[in-house]
């Protein structure tokens, strides 16, 4: 007699951070909340920065369309227009949103560390309160799970229901 398996249906995902920063948070949550069971396959990639306009751009020209679900993490430093939106929309691209300022502002909230106005100088404190390199997923360690999970941060929340394959909160 031969055993048949079942067939998973397995999602593919993928989340672009701006730059190698966010990539590695992004990396390191990802290790935290893709666990073997969530039946999704979970790619992390960085943009190389610059405008949102020019980080949409890259995603898109990157032909990412081979992934169900698109999710682009972009800072607030620069404001995003209604233009960006659009494209994101027609491009089946979600843009999440690290907020106050930047990643590191975020996580400086995160960490309830007050944050300085520019994204320079968060991310010079940031990087103080690392146990490493800001390229490096380890680095984060001081972001646990429980940490994580007690923030009301919304885009820290989607981001754990993207990589729990649970739906959004928006959704």
């Amino acid at each position: 007699m031969v055993k048949r398996t079942k067939r998973v249906n397995v999602t593919t995902l993928i989340i672009v951070g701006e730059g190698p920063h966010d990539a590695a948070f992004l990396n390191h949550m990802k290790g935290l909340y893709d666990g073997r069971f969530t039946n999704q396959k979970v790619t992390i990639d960085a943009a190389d920065g610059g405008s949102p306009t020019d980080i949409l751009e890259s995603v898109i020209k990157r032909r990412h369309i081979a992934f169900d679900q698109r999710y682009v993490l972009m800072d607030a430093d620069i404001p995003i227009d209604n233009k960006v939106y659009n494209l994101a929309k027609r491009n089946k691209i979600t843009i999440l949103v690290s907020c106050p300022i930047c990643l590191e502002g975020m996580l400086l909230d995160v960490l309830r560390k007050s944050y300085p106005p520019t994204s320079r100088a968060c991310k010079s404190q940031l990087q103080g309160l690392l146990r490493g390199p800001p390229t490096e997923k380890a680095s984060y360690s001081l972001f646990t799970r429980e940490l994580l999970d007690s923030t009301t941060k919304s885009t820290i929340r989607d981001l754990r229901n993207l990589l729990s394959n649970r739906k959004l909160t928006g959704d």
